[in-house]
């Protein structure tokens, strides 16, 4: 499986890399420390995009995670379709988490630190 992990925090995308190649979740993982910079990444794919699962922080400089899905939004179906898209958060801020759940493309907020037994299981259903 293809990982994109979106976070401006260094720490954060270097250990949850670390945890997902270590698990054997991930063949290869793409980062970025910024939701641009991932967006202008997807913006340039074509029909041979691989299946792959982004974790997209919430709070960011610049565009955050909800404007990100935005974005996203406006991506070509045939893209999102390739893609599952996770928001990953220590948030406890209870908006956040509600705009998290009634958000259409998230499939699930994740818990930072990030837990492999729960993504795991989230993937195989």
């Amino acid at each position: 499986m293809e990982f994109i992990l979106i976070d401006d925090s260094v720490f954060d995308l270097f250990t949850q890399e670390k945890l997902l190649i270590k698990s054997g979740l991930a063949k290869s993982v793409r980062t970025f420390s910024s939701a641009q910079l991932a967006m202008d990444f997807l913006l340039e794919q074509s029909d041979g995009f691989p299946e792959t699962i982004i974790l997209l922080d919430i709070q960011m400089p610049g565009i955050n995670g909800f404007e990100f899905t935005g974005h996203y939004a406006t991506l070509p179906e045939a893209l999102r379709n390739r893609i599952k898209l996770f928001m990953i958060s220590s948030t406890v801020d209870t908006e956040d988490i509600e705009e998290v759940r009634s958000n259409p493309y998230v499939i699930e907020l994740l818990s930072k630190p990030l837990e492999i037994p729960v993504l795991r299981s989230l993937l195989e259903r």
